[in-house]
């Protein structure tokens, strides 16, 4: 056996491959763990803001402006949500959807309902 400077023996050539091997793969697993967790975050961000007639929200697209929707949709009139949460529950459906689909979701009034939205 041989000893060389502080008593650690020299490691293979195939120790060292498969060293490199084994730090490759853990490179590459945690390189698709990223990529797999990234794919899966929505580009959509949800922004609840108070207007004169109530609340609204702004879909952001990588935080651009996407959708502004100052009133209640779907409904007549210049009326907006009763409460902040019930923009953001509706903005957050929508961000879903939109996040789902990539196409702009349509809201029927019972969808607003089971949502929590008083509508006028």
């Amino acid at each position: 056996m041989a000893v060389t400077m502080g008593g650690i023996r020299p490691r293979s050539r195939v120790h060292q491959i498969r060293l490199v091997l084994v730090l490759i793969l853990v490179g590459l697993a945690v390189l698709t763990t990223y990529q797999v967790y990234r794919s899966n975050q929505s580009p959509y961000k949800v922004q609840v803001f108070a207007t004169s007639t109530g609340w609204g929200y702004k879909i952001l697209n990588n935080e651009k402006v996407f959708i502004h929707q100052p009133t209640i949709p779907g409904q007549s009139g210049m009326v907006g949500f009763a409460s902040q949460e019930q923009a953001r529950r509706v903005g957050e459906w929508v961000a879903d959807k939109l996040h789902e689909t990539n196409a702009l979701p349509t809201l029927t009034s019972d969808e607003l309902r089971q949502l929590g939205v008083k509508i006028p």
